[in-house]
């Protein structure tokens, strides 16, 4: 098949995720919807990562020519609204307000990707190695200013990330030679788990570590089980 629509492809499998999660939990969506289009604006890492890392093909080739393309801004708008939702999705839980603090923090959602574009500058050839570094940095630094969100945060990285793992092999089903056709191997450490290159999986993780709880942080939220 035409390697062109497999991001969109990609997008299409979580975008059935995301509505499943929304659907079915009334009481998520307004974090889905909110951490969405916090994380949709973000689709301009692509450009950081094109050609050095990936430079896959798409719709219109917007990627091709400008380095992002439709499938960037829609990749992180599905991507943060399932991370944000994870943990309290699978253990049933629910938000509620922090009582010993009526505060709201929203530097840290937008000092990491800040962080990212300049390193980015600086080690243009390892941009997906510096993704890894800041949201390992934000996972940290949220986990040492909200201790109750560390159990949160992890369990959450892990499920993302495999639910990433399986989104990525039902792309590689439908094309084959995909990851073949689009990454740069000269750039990466070419180890690859189950056809998914090891960086996409490491990625998801430490992005979903922080991810899954930058609402909580910013918003002054915790969350409790739904009895």
């Amino acid at each position: 098949m035409d390697h062109k629509y497999a991001y969109i492809t990609g997008c299409l499998i979580l975008f059935l995720i995301w509505l499943f999660i929304f659907l079915r939990r009334k009481d998520l969506r307004k974090e889905m919807i909110l951490a969405s289009f916090w994380g949709m604006p973000f689709g301009f890492i692509d450009y950081f990562l094109v050609p050095q890392y990936w430079h896959p093909s798409s719709l219109f080739g917007l990627m091709e020519r400008y380095g992002v393309g439709i499938e960037s801004f829609l990749f992180l708008f599905l991507m943060a609204g399932i991370a944000s939702v994870t943990y309290e999705f699978f253990y049933n839980e629910k938000l509620v307000r922090l009582t010993h603090t009526g505060h709201r923090h929203y530097w840290l959602l937008y000092s990491v990707p800040v962080a990212f574009v300049v390193m980015s500058a600086l080690f243009p050839t390892i941009a997906i190695y510096n993704m890894m570094i800041v949201g390992g940095i934000g996972a940290a630094i949220t986990a040492c200013l909200r201790r109750d969100l560390r159990r949160q945060m992890l369990i959450s990285a892990f499920i993302f990330s495999m639910i990433y793992l399986v989104v990525f092999v039902l792309v590689n089903l439908i094309f084959p030679d995909f990851v073949n056709h689009s990454y740069n191997f000269d750039n990466i450490c070419g180890l690859l788990l189950l056809g998914v290159p090891i960086e996409e999986i490491a990625v998801a993780f430490f992005a979903g570590a922080f991810w899954s709880t930058i609402y909580d942080y910013s918003r002054a939220y915790r969350d409790k089980k739904i009895v």
